[in-house]
């Protein structure tokens, strides 16, 4: 009887973990502690996602509001590398929130999306960003032809203020102001892509070259422990009870 319950308990467990759909995997990269740009300071993060058929892509600048001086310390470009190619490329979409910065680096929200990161143009007098996939890289830019413009800021709720800006960060207005997220849908990426290597870059031109370090994140299958847990409960349960009727 023991043994037909044990092996009844490893069925179950084999069954269920065959049975778990693929799920999303998510890692992160960010810049260094205490990494500069031109002497000031500066800190990002992107976070990736992969599933079936996409990649989502969330960019967020990890300064206070206080620490923004100047535009160099903007985030306006990531490359980074997947474990396999992309494959055919399909749609691309952004969302987070832009704002015009004014005198006193108050910030006023306005309408539209940082699409500049997925190679498209803004309403005039905008440019157009940058978008490319060489091999298994991707590279995503706020930056190309015309006014660099949608870099990402920190967040600051509409009607406050970046304390210290200076004027260079109130001429390339608007700006993305807190996380930016990007999906990116290409028909190679599955949840077993996973990201290899990152790069920030901040400023206008851009100007300055940060490699991402990597931080771990959820590990497929993360379920099964538990899974595993509750068999090893039952069986021991089992045996308990076969003890008392003994």
């Amino acid at each position: 009887m023991k043994s037909k319950l044990f092996g009844l308990l490893v069925g179950i467990g084999i069954y269920a973990f065959a049975a778990q759909p693929a799920a999303a995997v998510s890692i992160s990269f960010v810049t260094p502690s205490g990494s500069t740009c031109g002497g000031e300071a500066c800190a990002a993060e992107a976070t990736f996602t992969t599933g079936a058929g996409s990649i989502s892509v969330t960019l967020t600048d990890l300064l206070t509001p206080a620490q923004v001086l100047s535009a160099g310390q903007a985030l306006s470009d990531l490359s980074f590398t997947l474990s396999n190619a992309p494959g055919t490329q399909g749609a691309l979409t952004a969302s987070g929130q832009l704002a015009n910065i004014g005198a006193g680096g108050t910030v006023t929200n306005v309408s539209g999306t940082p699409v500049r990161f997925i190679g498209e143009g803004p309403p005039p007098p905008g440019g157009s960003g940058t978008f490319t996939v060489s091999g298994n890289t991707i590279l995503m830019e706020a930056i190309g032809g015309g006014q660099p413009s949608q870099m990402i800021l920190p967040f600051v709720p509409n009607g406050g203020t970046f304390p210290n800006a200076n004027a260079s960060l109130l001429n390339f207005s608007p700006s993305t102001v807190g996380p930016a997220t990007f999906v990116l849908d290409f028909a190679g990426i599955t949840a077993a892509t996973t990201v290899t290597a990152a790069t920030f870059s901040f400023g206008t031109g851009p100007d300055f070259f940060i490699p991402g370090v990597p931080v771990p994140g959820p590990i497929v299958g993360a379920g099964l422990p538990g899974l595993v847990a509750a068999c090893v409960g039952l069986l021991a349960l089992a045996r308990r009870r076969r003890q008392l009727v003994v």
